[in-house]
């Protein structure tokens, strides 16, 4: 049983995106309670990777929550604590990374298929990990 939870635990990590509130979500002014719990993320006006995260009871009181940008499915104790989201906007935004190296490990959402989780992969900087548009998000360091 608790090698099953655990494997469950996993594949949760590898089955979240990120999803950006919308300005109709931002203005909501009641919210159901059904419980589908999200992760809600506020950036830090000088950077996307300084983040601050509180896990909401669905995303619209996550997103008609101020300074709530954009959240992951499920609680944000479900992923590490020092992981960084990729803020949905970078992969559509960003026509380039600098070449500074400062590894890091970027974890992958639903669209790739893992044979062994948790689904990571290396790369140089956390904006090369980000500007992947598969990765959710990264810790430092590598995988």
């Amino acid at each position: 049983m608790k090698t099953l939870l655990i494997t469950l635990a996993i594949i949760s990590l590898c089955a979240a995106e990120n999803i950006k509130c919308t300005e109709q979500q931002k203005k909501a002014e009641a919210c159901t309670y059904e419980y589908e719990p999200v992760c809600g993320v506020k950036v830090d006006q000088t950077s996307l990777y300084i983040q601050s995260k509180e896990t909401y009871g669905n995303k619209c009181s996550a997103c008609a929550t101020e300074g709530v940008e954009f959240y992951a499915v499920g609680k944000c104790e479900e992923y590490p604590e020092n992981a960084v989201f990729c803020h949905p906007d970078i992969s559509s935004q960003q026509l380039g990374c600098t070449r500074e190296y400062y590894p890091v490990c970027g974890y992958f959402d639903e669209s790739i298929k893992c044979r062994k989780a948790p689904c990571g992969s290396n790369y140089s900087n956390k904006c090369a990990a980000c500007i992947n548009k598969e990765v959710n998000y990264y810790l430092n360091g590598f995988c």
